[in-house]
């Protein structure tokens, strides 16, 4: 099956229609939302649509469409005698697609759904988001891309995945289902078998043999080089700390960070109000802060070791997957150009 690059935009627009606007596209810095409604501007009709680009890395991941910036959980309010009881949970499950994330995001959606498998709020709005992955041609597609470290260059966490190649001279996307959801959607007027000579399977071997190409041996398949008993180097973490000024760049375009708070926010009249899920940041010093003012990471250093840990080791001892996946977005923000692999001897040298 494929569908050619001029397709693309009708197709978001059925999408759109389907699914009621809900279709988050690439754009440069996010994922943002797709829309195909009109608006009115200097008395013409404008079709209000955001500027797509499959050709980049975002700056931000899709996780705020899984874990939002700010959720409320339940609110509260006074009975019939004016003690304060809790209402219904809200629970978001509305349909949602997710268009043209990479592999490293869609392997960072895997990895969250082990974390949350058992928070409803994440699984109600999780059960009803489609993905329609986009797959990198090569490892060093884009800046600072370590997949091919973390064994995340491929993936099989879609319900679409798409594999770019050509009809004669014209662009086309050739495609794959890995769901029901996404044989219905490949069922479409949009997608075609006619004339293609090409095929999934054929375009992925080549992208495997210019991954294998690109990682020189350092891995083998799609294993990563980075085990939990890797060496992680302690002059390299104090280095860090160092250079790190705790601004939470890193964790805020992370894909897998979850570091979250929970909090009671009150109305005017004290009666009412909603407790709140937050994200928040394990490198910040309130993060461990409780009862008694006693900060259980009140270092850098502490904090900073905690974030590489759980990244490259503890993940892989809890979830059997390491929670980094290589999009290397938190060396692309960095203000001090940390570079997060430097902590790995021997086997994780700077990108060349």
């Amino acid at each position: 099956m494929f569908i050619r690059k001029k397709s693309i935009r009708p197709f978001l627009e059925y999408l759109a229609w389907k699914y009621d606007n809900n279709v988050y596209v690439p754009t440069g810095a996010r994922f943002e939302l797709f829309s195909d409604k009109f608006k009115k501007k200097n008395n013409s009709q404008e079709k209000n649509k955001v500027k797509m680009d499959l050709d980049c890395k975002t700056m931000f991941s899709a996780k705020k469409l899984f874990l939002p910036p700010r959720e409320v959980l339940f609110e509260f309010g006074p009975d019939d005698k004016g003690n304060p009881i809790p209402k219904q949970a809200k629970m978001e499950s509305r349909y949602t697609v997710l268009f043209g994330a990479r592999p490293c995001d869609l392997n960072a959606i895997k990895y969250m759904d082990m974390i949350f498998k058992d928070d409803p709020y994440y699984t109600a709005r999780r059960s009803n988001i489609i993905i329609i992955g986009l797959q990198c041609e090569s490892p060093s597609l884009f800046k600072n891309c370590y997949c091919h470290y973390t064994g995340t260059f491929f993936t099989d966490k879609y319900d679409i995945l798409l594999v770019k190649s050509r009809y004669g001279k014209e662009p086309v996307y050739l495609a794959k289902a890995g769901s029901i959801r996404g044989e219905g959607l490949l069922a479409t007027k949009f997608f075609s078998y006619k004339g293609m000579g090409d095929t999934f399977e054929k375009a992925m071997a080549r992208v495997r043999k210019s991954y294998e190409k690109s990682v020189q041996g350092k891995v083998q398949g799609s294993k990563p080089v980075l085990k939990a008993e890797g060496s992680i180097s302690d002059a390299v973490i104090k280095q860090f700390a160092k250079d790190c000024y705790s601004c939470t760049a890193c964790t805020s375009v992370c894909p897998t960070c979850h570091s979250f708070m929970i909090e009671d926010e009150l109305d005017l009249d004290r009666k009412s109000g909603r407790r709140v899920r937050k994200w928040d940041s394990c490198q910040l010093i309130r993060y461990t802060r409780v009862s008694g003012n006693n900060v259980f990471r009140p270092t850098r250093e502490q904090r900073v070791r905690q974030r590489i840990m759980c990244k490259f080791r503890y993940s892989q001892e809890d979830q059997g997957m390491m929670a980094c996946t290589g999009c290397g977005r938190c060396i692309d923000v960095c203000n001090k150009d940390i570079d997060i692999f430097k902590v790995f001897r021997g086997n994780a040298e700077s990108r060349q």
